[in-house]
């Protein structure tokens, strides 16, 4: 999946483009804990988990020039995230990024108790979306495989249903694979639709036809790896998500987009999906 040129120059490249990002991640953290999308705007959970996981992927990457920033021991974080559980109310996304901020900074959680009520959302989920992000939540943040009794009618209508982007489809594709549920597409035609929805630019798009965006870019590299595929064009979307980084190190959706937390992390994660380096926690 690597774009042409030497393992050592596409490594090196990669690895620049990691670093120049550090710089843009942590002007927008927050002395009074968290991060936010601008420098001036206040933190809010999402921004918070898009900082922390680009600096934990950056450091798994080897760019971990951060001025020495430890997330678990910045008590302003911590308080934070501590009073957005107190105060906020949410919904299964924002719940599972607000547990994963928990678990990086190393704040303890009752790993039963949180899976015992997620588990119990789970059975009542009837979204694609809440079935993703709960799933996420379990097997990623709190590391408990799904229940059996998960097998259950609104798991498999929501996993044979119909998508219509490259971002649906990826979590139809996440949950079949966890539910143990067969897709309507075959696996070479599902391969197939994914790589025609890459674009002239190398990006790729919500589906075939339609306009490149960093976010369309992730969706689909993360699925065509678990499909066992990659896309037509590695080299394509290699530039393409180059040409997203902005002067600040932060990168927009697209090409002249102005940057932030979100875009940046699909973007360097998409990067580290072409570098060979692809993570769990990260699907």
């Amino acid at each position: 999946m690597m774009p042409k040129g030497s393992g050592v120059e596409i490594c090196k490249k990669t690895h620049n483009l990691f670093a120049r990002a550090i710089p843009f991640i942590m002007a927008r953290r927050k002395e009074s804990g968290g991060f936010g999308a601008t420098p001036r705007l206040p933190a809010s959970v999402t921004d918070t988990y898009h900082g922390l996981k680009i600096l934990d992927l950056t450091r798994q990457c080897g760019a971990i020039d951060n001025g020495g920033y430890d997330p678990i021991r910045d008590k302003d974080l911590h308080a934070y995230l501590s009073a957005c559980l107190l105060k906020l109310t949410f919904g299964p996304r924002t719940r599972f990024q607000l547990l994963w901020c928990f678990r990086a900074a190393g704040i303890y959680v009752d790993r039963r108790a949180a899976a015992d009520s997620v588990a119990a959302q789970l059975r009542d989920s009837v979204s694609l979306e809440s079935l993703y992000y709960h799933a996420k939540l379990l097997l990623e943040v709190l590391e408990i495989p799904l229940p059996e009794a998960l097998e259950i009618r609104n798991a498999s209508s929501a996993i044979i249903g119909k998508w219509r982007t490259v971002g649906e489809a990826w979590m139809h594709v996440y949950l079949a694979r966890y539910f143990r549920k067969k897709l309507p597409l075959s696996g070479p035609e599902l391969i197939t639709w994914f790589q025609n929805s890459q674009n002239g630019d190398g990006g790729f798009g919500f589906f075939p036809g339609t306009t490149s965006f960093v976010e369309n870019c992730h969706a689909s590299l993360r699925a065509l790896v678990f499909l066992g595929a990659k896309p037509r064009d590695p080299t394509g979307v290699f530039q393409f998500l180059e040409g997203c980084q902005t002067l600040s190190g932060g990168f927009g959706r697209s090409i002249s987009a102005a940057p932030f937390l979100d875009a940046t992390w699909h973007a360097l994660s998409a990067f580290a999906i072409l570098d060979g380096r692809y993570f769990k926690q990260d699907m």
